[in-house]
């Protein structure tokens, strides 16, 4: 007897008890009605034969295997008592005995001829291999054979999660933070001691290295509904972002006194999204100073040094960079946002599909066109966007002279090796040609 026979058959009794009851206790025979009070009856012993069912098919279905997200080999095991295994949508029953090799695509093979199971020791060896790689560099420079130091950061969201704050041991930093989910996880605004302790947080586990702390992102694709932002037709153009923050200055300088505080328990940066405009990086800094002049009227310490940086995510910032690079201490790339505007191309219309090219030459022009700008005013330059994990870019990246790159965690290891095996003065500018 299989576990989803069981939570069936418990339910399907639990329902038929139910209208049981209705028909010997509860029924008028003179309209055929039943009263209400069966009606709870039923519901309530159906809920109570749901949570029977679950536990005894819990118990019943011995399942050994689990399939993994990451797309690579999970096992081969030999199932010992039989089981149900989901199979793109279906549920197939399993035997006693059987060998299962599991993949952690959610590809499932039952009984595996002696081809598969040679198919899957290859890419267990090949999994083996790129970890044995992976782990090598650990604790190790991103450093390319001919002596360019390239920081390799992480991008975080989630400080609950400890997988994403685990990665901090094998990364420079989180080039990163993305402190919009911390209000849209909220019912509400959350305090300047809420963030406070969010913020200090990840910068206290950050061993020493640079935590950059992105202002408040809402708007386009990120919401939070008690903020009653207006409806717009075109959200990624409209009110979002710094222009928000600079529009409630009683939010934004609520953040600012929060990241600065937490300046004190370790290294933070400040960095301003969606900039366009030199008068915006200017409100900016003059919100920051009066938090800190607030600070020090209020005895809380932080740290004055904090490097204020923007993010490089608009044409209007390219064209600008000269100028907004010597208002600032660095930039980082928004490359999802960048390519969005370079190409006029909505970024999450998946249907656009070849439309949308992040590797289109005039948005690696504009990379380059702000890294030239920045290391002309003596600032430093990163990529935070998912382009900074792209292998085929890697090349372009370090003859553009981008400084730092910041990406997902599962990402920080493969690009500290790929790094590490190149030649930076060998990589060329041909991408932009193209």
């Amino acid at each position: 007897m299989n576990a989803l026979f069981v939570l069936i058959f418990t339910c399907g009794g639990a329902l038929a008890i139910g209208r049981g009851l209705d028909l010997a206790l509860w029924t008028d025979w003179s309209t055929g009605l039943c009263t209400a009070g069966s009606v709870w009856l039923r519901y309530g012993g159906l809920w109570a034969a749901l949570v029977v069912g679950i536990i005894a098919a819990r118990k019943l279905a011995r399942q050994p295997l689990v399939l993994r997200s990451a797309c690579r080999p999970v096992g081969v095991t030999s199932v010992l008592g039989g089981v149900c295994v989901g199979l793109a949508g279906a549920v197939r029953e399993v035997n006693g005995g059987e060998d299962v090799v599991l993949y952690g695509s959610g590809e499932v093979i039952v009984s595996p001829d002696r081809q598969e199971t040679e198919r899957f020791e290859q890419a267990l060896k090949k999994q083996q291999s790129m970890s044995d790689a992976y782990n090598a560099v650990l604790g190790k420079s991103a450093r390319t054979l001919d002596g360019r130091d390239v920081r390799v950061c992480t991008n975080i969201g989630n400080w609950k999660d400890s997988s994403e704050l685990d990665v901090l041991d094998t990364c420079d930093g989180v080039g990163l933070y993305r402190t919009e989910f911390i209000y849209m996880e909220s019912d509400g605004y959350p305090t300047e001691e809420q963030q406070f302790e969010y913020y200090r947080t990840v910068v206290q586990r950050a061993h020493g290295n640079e935590v950059i702390i992105r202002t408040l992102d809402i708007g386009g694709d990120k919401k939070a509904s008690y903020m009653d932002l207006p409806q717009e037709s075109n959200p990624f153009l409209g009110y979002r972002a710094i222009r928000l923050c600079l529009g409630h200055p009683d939010i934004f300088l609520v953040q600012l006194r929060a990241i600065l505080r937490a300046s004190a328990y370790g290294k933070a940066a400040i960095m301003f999204p969606m900039i366009a405009s030199v008068w915006e990086v200017k409100e900016c800094r003059r919100a920051c100073q009066r938090v800190m002049d607030e600070l020090t009227a209020e005895g809380i310490p932080f740290n004055p040094d904090t490097e204020i940086g923007i993010m490089i995510e608009t044409p209007a910032a390219v064209f600008m960079a000269p100028e907004l690079a010597r208002l600032v201490d660095f930039f980082s790339v928004g490359t999802n946002d960048l390519t969005q505007y370079t190409l006029a191309c909505d970024r999450q219309r998946s249907d656009l599909g070849k439309f949308f090219d992040p590797h289109h030459p005039a948005v690696l022009r504009a990379l380059k066109m702000a890294a030239d700008a920045a290391h002309e005013a003596g600032i430093w330059i990163g990529i935070c966007g998912e382009l900074g994990a792209d292998p085929d870019l890697l090349p372009t990246f370090l003859a553009i002279g981008i400084d730092e790159l910041s990406v997902a965690p599962s990402a920080v290891l493969p690009l500290r090796a790929a790094l590490r095996k190149s030649i930076a003065n060998r990589c060329t500018l041909d991408l932009l040609m193209s």
